[in-house]
C-alpha cells in the first residue's frame, strides 16, 4: 500500500512538472515551426537581403533559387504557367520586365492589402516606370537603382587633362566632341597605347531606354541617327580601343590603364571594376557624360496565384521600402538602391575608397534624378540588342553605308521579327 501511494505520488509530480515546464514555453509555442516561401533569381545577390530579412522574421524560411544563365526566363514562364512548382516571389530582368509585365501571373500590387502606389513614390521615377503595366497597376518593384555616369582613370585624367578631380574633369567631357577631341590627342601622345574608350558600346549605351514602339507602330528616335553617327566618327578619329565588352582585352584595359573613359551603371562599380581590376582602388573617379542614362535594373513580382501572398508581400515590402535595411545594404554591400530617401540620407556620408574616396552616393543620387523616364514596351530590348545594334556594327564596318540603308534594314528586320508591328 505504502509502495502504491509512493507510486502514486511519483507520478503526480511528474504530471506537475510536465506541466509546469509546458506552462514555461512561449505561448506561440507552435509557431516555432517555420513558415516558407520559395524565391526565384537569376543572380545570387538576393543572398544578403535574404540573410536579413530571416533575421527580422525568424518565423519566415526563405528557400533561395539561383538559376543563371539565358534559361531562368524562360523556366520561370513554364512555372508560372503551368502553377506547377511556381515560386512565390521572382525576380525579373530589365530587358524582360515588359514582356512579363502584362501577363496575369503577377499579382496586382496595387491593390489591398498591399497598396504599393502609396510606397513607390520614395522610388526613381525612371524605376516607377516600369513597375506598372498597361492598366497603371503596380505588378514588379524594382529594388535596385541604376543611373549612369562616366568612370575614369584617375592618373590618365591628371596626365592628360592635368587634373583628376571630379569636378574639373566633369566639364572637359561633357560632350562626345570634347571626349572625341581628347581620344584624338591621347592616342598621339601615348603611342596608340591608351585610348579614350573601350568601344561603341559606350556612346550607344549611353542612349539605352528610348523606346522603339509607339501604340504598335515602330518609331525610330532621331537619336538613334545620331548615334549611327557618332559610332562612325569615334572610330575615323581613332578614339576606340576596339575591345569587346567581357573579353580578356577589356578586363586588362582597366587593369593596366589603356582606357580613360567607361560609361556605365552604378552595379558596374562592382561587378565590373572590383571585379576586373581589384588592384586599383583609388585610381578611379566619376563624373557626369554626355548624356544622362540608366542601365539594367532588377524587379521583384509575386505570383498571383501564391497561396502565402501575406509572406511573399512582407519580403518584397522588406527589400523595397525597410529603411534600416537598405542603408545597411548600401553600407555593408556598396548596394545603390532605387529607395530615393535612404540613398538622399547617405549621400553626404557615403564614400568610395576605390573611387579615390569620391561621394559615389552623393554622384549617383544626383544623376538618378536626371535619368529621362520613358514608357518602354516589350519590344524595346529585342529590337535594341537583336536588331539596331547589328545594323550598327554593319553601319560601322560600311557593310551597310548610309544611314537610309541602315533605316531598311532596321525596318526589315522588325517586320520579320514582330509581323502584328505596324511599320512604315
Amino acid at each position: 500500500m505504502k509502495k502504491f501511494k509512493l507510486k502514486y505520488i511519483s507520478m503526480i509530480a511528474l504530471v506537475s512538472a510536465v506541466i509546469m515546464v509546458s506552462g514555461c514555453q512561449p505561448s506561440g509555442a507552435n509557431q516555432s515551426k517555420q513558415e516558407e516561401i520559395t524565391v526565384w533569381s537569376f543572380t545570387d545577390e538576393a543572398g544578403y537581403a535574404i540573410e536579413k530579412f530571416e533575421e527580422k522574421y525568424p518565423d519566415i524560411k526563405v528557400n533561395f533559387v539561383n538559376i543563371p544563365g539565358n534559361f531562368y526566363i524562360t523556366k520561370l514562364k513554364s512555372a508560372l504557367q503551368t502553377t506547377s512548382k511556381a515560386p512565390d516571389v521572382f525576380m525579373i530582368e530589365n530587358a524582360n520586365i515588359r514582356e512579363l509585365i502584362d501577363v496575369p501571373y503577377l499579382e496586382n500590387l496595387s491593390e489591398a492589402p498591399y497598396n504599393a502606389n502609396e510606397l513607390i513614390p520614395e522610388q526613381y521615377a525612371f524605376v516607377q516606370a516600369n513597375e506598372k503595366d498597361s492598366e497603371g497597376n503596380v505588378r514588379a518593384i524594382g529594388y535596385q537603382g541604376t543611373p549612369g555616369g562616366i568612370y575614369y582613370r584617375r592618373d590618365l585624367a591628371k596626365e592628360y587633362l592635368g587634373t583628376d578631380d571630379p569636378e574639373k574633369v566633369a566639364p572637359q567631357m561633357d560632350t562626345w566632341e570634347k571626349i572625341f577631341e581628347i581620344g584624338e590627342r591621347v592616342e598621339q601622345q601615348s603611342g596608340s597605347k591608351v585610348h579614350a574608350l573601350a568601344n561603341w558600346n559606350a556612346i550607344s549605351n549611353s542612349y539605352d531606354g528610348i523606346p522603339w514602339v509607339k501604340e504598335g507602330k515602330l518609331v525610330i528616335d532621331p537619336t538613334y541617327m545620331k548615334v549611327l553617327d557618332l559610332v562612325r566618327e569615334a572610330r575615323q578619329r581613332h578614339v576606340l580601343a576596339e575591345l569587346d565588352d567581357g573579353s580578356a582585352g577589356y578586363a586588362a584595359s582597366m587593369q593596366k590603364g589603356q582606357v580613360m573613359f567607361y560609361p556605365g551603371a552604378t552595379w558596374a562599380l562592382q561587378y565590373t571594376f572590383k571585379a576586373n581590376a581589384p588592384d586599383t582602388e583609388g585610381l578611379w573617379g566619376l563624373a557626369p557624360g554626355p548624356s544622362a542614362f540608366s542601365a539594367g535594373g532588377t524587379y521583384i513580382a509575386m505570383y498571383s496565384k501564391s497561396e502565402k501572398k501575406d509572406l511573399a508581400w512582407k519580403f518584397i515590402e522588406f527589400y523595397n521600402f525597410n529603411h534600416d535595411f537598405l542603408s545597411g545594404l548600401a553600407k555593408e554591400q556598396d548596394y545603390f538602391t532605387s529607395n530615393m530617401v535612404v540613398n538622399d540620407q547617405l549621400a553626404g556620408s557615403a564614400t568610395s575608397a576605390y573611387l579615390g574616396g569620391q561621394k559615389h552616393f552623393e554622384f549617383f543620387s544626383e544623376a538618378a534624378k536626371q535619368v529621362p523616364v520613358y514608357e518602354r514596351t516589350k519590344y524595346d530590348s529585342i529590337i535594341n540588342n537583336d536588331i539596331f545594334k547589328n545594323v550598327l556594327q554593319l553601319y560601322l564596318n560600311n557593310d551597310i553605308q548610309t544611314k537610309e540603308e541602315a533605316v531598311k534594314r532596321i525596318k526589315r528586320d522588325v517586320k520579320l521579327r514582330f509581323p502584328e508591328l505596324e511599320v512604315d
